[in-house]
């Protein structure tokens, strides 16, 4: 299992846009990976989860990955969530 904070640096938070570019990366990955923020846990592999945990600017984001590639989940998970997006 690997787990770690990411923090939100997108200026507008992740809304549906970075929600699509993140679940379409975590169907890549045969690991189990969990978002938990603000008491709500999300599986990234959908859109909608994610965006209900409503993750604004600085929100620091708990990222959870367990199975066989859970090292390069949790990389790509953190990437998506602190990458600052053009749109």
């Amino acid at each position: 299992m690997v787990k770690g904070i990411a923090v939100v640096n997108n200026a507008r938070g992740i809304h549906a846009r970075p929600s699509s570019e993140i679940a379409t990366a975590a169907q890549t990955f045969k690991s189990a990976i969990t978002f938990n923020f603000n008491k709500k846990t999300a599986n990234p592999v959908s859109v909608l989860q994610i965006i209900i945990m409503e993750m604004f600017k600085d929100s620091e984001v708990e990222i959870i990955a367990e199975g066989g590639d859970e090292q390069e989940a949790f990389n790509k998970m953190k990437e998506l969530l602190e990458k600052e997006y053009e749109y």
